[in-house]
């Protein structure tokens, strides 16, 4: 409880949560301090242990600073008034979880109430992510997110994920409004920087008229990065510790650096050292992040944020393999392996499994694929300026600079799998002009009561329109090898691990400096260690010397017809300007060139009707081409004109509730979407979703919050158009290779056909419900739910439905906070798919699967001043 004036707002404080887990050894002390901070009793509950802590803004920075403009726009009080002090209990803006709590600008660029945005959209604060443990693993885990939006269950990504995975395919990453394009399939290879981030939005189907989307997705994923402390010099340090060597720190400060409070920093520094549950894996980073801001008028203000990112890790490509329905039920393991230097992929040459393989033994689920020696190191770069000129009050300019660095290089010997881009870039700007304005219908002689309708309502026909140009620039030069596929031939039991190397197989030594070979053979990657190798031709899985331009004229106008009736209207054009080749090293037999343009347009019509004042039905047709990017989001030399016009179509309709005085946000809503698979070295193929979600929010005070949600999503590929079905590195179970002594990694296709997606439960149900006390002490539970998955097309070895139970305890006070995390309390050993829905490593899935984590605690702990 505070005494506030009532014409000032809420002053409050965020706290960093940092992602970790807690060694066994650690516990006791921890919950011995846990229990002596309670006794200090709380003053403040403005935080909650978020994902990043300090700033109440929360709202993406590239919006204007009044959420509303034109006729709609509330008139600001007289500031010389002066009101009487009252007491105010209430929610603080920091601990606020319902999508109401601000307006959104990630749906359509312009600032919308969730209610009146005719999308599917998820507003994840701080603490709402922290909650759900985004980023407690120092990088983007499969479950997290799916805490908060069923849809959101993501594959592994290797662990260098930049977004979920949303309706079954991968999701696009926009920072502060521009997408990140040095990307494909949502995995920039490189694990993701949480420490930058501030605030999320996931947005559910294609994006808009003003943001464009270069590639397919099933949604995309903003984030909002850290801004500068205007009001007063601020800071905090913090320490996680956990489980399985895991290790992070870091510390954050700002504030004004003038005395008018004009001009302001933030920054922000993440270290990690973390090893795994996972043998062999690790992900040890250095990240920099610096917030500079500059308000000198409310005319104008500009903004910069940069980041620094360096990384030592380990991709997790290789997890258990030899998948089988008795590994599945019964964790038992088929070992044997075949000597190194016969592995192969395919029919020919390849031995049956029976000539090999054992009885089945138990495994470890911490065992995995991966050579000791394997892992590599990256660097990202962020610059990024938003300049906002406010003209007057109906007309505002807005123009957003970003620049992203990439560079990695990095190697898994049992796959066989390398990559190494040298300095890839992008620079991106774009420049709206943001106008608001009336437009009066025939008659407007007539009196005003005379245009309001019982059914439509007062007629109104106001405009928020935002118009411009976006022009981009990337660069890339990759190299990519991952078509020796031969995970199956080793064994995780009674074999070295330093055996786990492909190189090691004549076969594959068959392939090196030999252009006949599958997608031209490998050839040494030009300054890389000895043992790295390209495939020239490799098609989408990323071999490239490109650079292309884009410009992309863009107008979107969100029409109110009346108080009741709303119109959105938006179309996009972008221009591709391609130029493409073989990078350098390539042998001059394989050399081959791409230059061409290309134009892939985008229209978006969505309307909100208000039944009642809290209840608004909604319905939105999205249809755009997108393209079929390369691994690291360029352009093959070997790609034709189709695979610049991939068609991404949704049609979405629904309704939102606000009831209970604001308490309660619901939502229904049904979509049907067309979009295409990822397929690593082949076209890109058809594929549709089609769906129903349930949603709901409820915080009737401080003290509790809860949030459920449900999705229903079924997913198929169209192989009837391609000449063939879909390939996949093994096309059986290991126990059927054994059974009809059949040969491993056989790498073949299935019949043509319609096929349901892998690895993606239908069903996802999940929950997470939080309680604190006036003390400061509070508790978070969570729960996740999904139904079965199929690995295979022959729909038989599958992962049966099942749950998994998180739960948190967590104490604030002023100048402290701590959090004990236990995920998995259960010990439930569920298992993933390595591969889900329409992304390309489903055809992993007989020879990759993931054993989820079991029981393990975390523990983080803050000191702010």
């Amino acid at each position: 409880m505070k005494t506030l004036p009532i014409s000032r707002n809420f002053e409050a404080k965020e706290y960093l949560f940092s992602p970790c887990l807690v060694q066994k050894k650690l516990c006791s002390l921890f919950i011995s301090l846990f229990f002596c901070l309670s006794a200090i009793g709380h003053t403040d509950s403005n935080s909650s242990l978020p994902l990043d802590s300090g700033n109440i803004n929360t709202e993406d920075p590239s919006k204007p600073n009044e959420t509303t403009s034109g006729s709609n726009r509330q008139k600001n009080n007289d500031p010389s008034a002066t009101l009487p002090e009252v007491t105010v209990t209430a929610v603080g803006p920091t601990e606020n979880i319902l999508p109401t709590a601000h307006s959104n600008t990630s749906v359509y660029a312009i600032p919308l109430d969730v209610i009146d945005i005719p999308r599917s959209v998820t507003p994840i604060s701080h603490g709402l992510a922290q909650s759900a443990g985004i980023g407690q693993f120092g990088y983007l885990d499969p479950l997290s997110t799916a805490f908060l939006v069923p849809a959101a269950l993501t594959q592994i990504n290797y662990g260098i994920a930049s977004a979920p995975t949303i309706r079954g395919r991968n999701g696009l990453t926009l920072i502060n409004g521009i997408e990140e394009t040095l990307n494909n399939n949502s995995e920039q290879n490189i694990p993701w920087n949480y420490n930058m981030v501030e605030s999320m939005d996931i947005v559910e189907g294609p994006s808009n008229a003003v943001f464009g989307a270069t590639q397919v997705s099933g949604g995309y994923i903003n984030y909002i990065t850290k801004q500068p402390y205007f009001d007063n010099f601020r800071g905090y340090v913090w320490d996680t510790l956990g489980m399985y060597e895991e290790y992070m720190w870091g510390a954050d400060i700002g504030g004004p650096i003038d005395k008018d409070k004009k001009l302001a920093y933030r920054f922000s520094y993440m270290g990690q050292e973390n090893g795994s549950y996972y043998q062999y894996q690790r992900n040890d980073q250095q990240n920099f992040y610096l917030a500079l801001g500059y308000h000198p008028t409310e005319s104008y203000s500009i903004d910069l944020y940069t980041d620094l990112g360096t990384y030592d890790f380990t991709p997790m490509w290789g997890m258990i393999n030899r998948p089988t329905q008795q590994l599945i039920d019964e964790g038992l393991y088929l070992p044997g392996a075949l000597s190194p230097t016969l592995a192969n992929t395919g029919i020919i040459n390849n031995p049956p499994a029976s000539s090999y393989l054992g009885s089945p033994v138990g495994i470890s689920r911490r065992n995995v694929l991966l050579n000791p020696t394997d892992g590599g190191y990256g660097t990202t770069g962020l610059a990024q300026v938003i300049q906002k000129f406010f003209i007057n009050e109906d007309f505002q300019v807005i123009n957003n600079t970003f620049f992203w660095y990439h560079d990695d290089q990095w190697i898994l010997h049992p796959l066989f799998y390398d990559e190494s881009c040298r300095g890839d870039y992008e620079i991106d700007n774009r420049t709206e002009c943001r106008l608001y304005f009336d437009t009066i219908p025939q008659g407007k002689e007539k009196k005003e009561k005379e245009l309001s309708y019982p059914i439509l309502g007062q007629v109104l026909f106001s405009h928020s329109l935002d118009g411009g140009v976006e022009m981009h620039y990337q660069k890339n030069l990759d190299y990519n090898s991952d078509s020796f596929i031969v995970l199956n031939s080793y064994s995780l039991i009674n074999q070295n691990p330093f055996l786990w190397n492909a190189e090691l197989s004549k076969y594959f030594q068959a392939r090196i400096g030999n252009p006949k070979a599958p997608f031209g053979g490998e050839w040494p990657i030009p300054g890389a260690p000895q043992g790295y190798y390209f495939e020239p031709a490799n098609l989408a899985a990323g071999t490239t010397d490109c650079h292309y331009g884009a410009v992309s004229p863009f107008i979107l106008d969100n029409i109110n017809i009346t108080d009741r009736l709303s119109v959105i209207i938006g179309a996009r054009a972008t221009g591709y300007f391609v130029s493409a080749q073989t990078p350098p090293g390539t042998p001059p037999i394989l050399f081959e060139q791409l230059s061409t343009t290309q134009l892939t347009p985008l229209v978006d019509v969505g309307t909100v009707y208000k039944v009642f004042p809290w209840l608004s039905a909604y319905f939105d047709f999205n249809w755009g081409y997108v393209v079929n990017a390369a691994d690291m989001g360029g352009f093959s030399p070997f790609f034709g004109p189709s695979q610049f016009h991939l068609l991404n179509e949704l049609y979405e309709g629904g309704f939102k509730f606000d009831l209970l005085k604001h308490s309660l946000f619901a939502a229904l809503d049904a979509f049907s979407q067309f979009t295409y698979l990822n397929n690593r070295t082949g076209p890109a193929t058809p594929s549709t979703v089609n769906g129903f979600e349930a949603s709901i929010n409820y915080q009737p005070g401080r003290h509790f919050w809860a949030k459920l949600g449900y999705a229903y999503m079924h997913g198929t590929e169209d192989w009837t158009s391609v000449g063939h079905g879909p390939p996949m590195y093994q096309t059986y179970s290991t126990a059927f290779a054994l059974q009809q002594n059949l040969p491993l990694n056989n790498n073949q296709m299935y019949p043509v056909g319609i096929y349901n997606f892998l690895g993606f439960p239908d069903q996802i149900f999940s929950g997470l419900v939080t309680y604190r006390f006036d003390s400061g002490i509070g508790i978070t539970m969570g729960g996740l739910v999904m139904s079965e998955q199929y690995l295979g097309y022959n729909y038989i070895t599958h992962i049966p439905t099942q749950f998994i139970l998180n739960a948190t305890l967590f104490y604030t006070a002023p100048r402290w906070e701590a959090r004990l995390y236990f995920y998995n309390f259960t010990n439930e050993p569920y298992w993933l798919a390595f591969g889900m829905g329409a992304n390309g490593t489903r055809t992993f899935n007989f020879e990759d699967i993931v054993a989820g984590m079991p029981f393990w605690i975390q523990a983080t702990l803050v000191y702010k001043f």
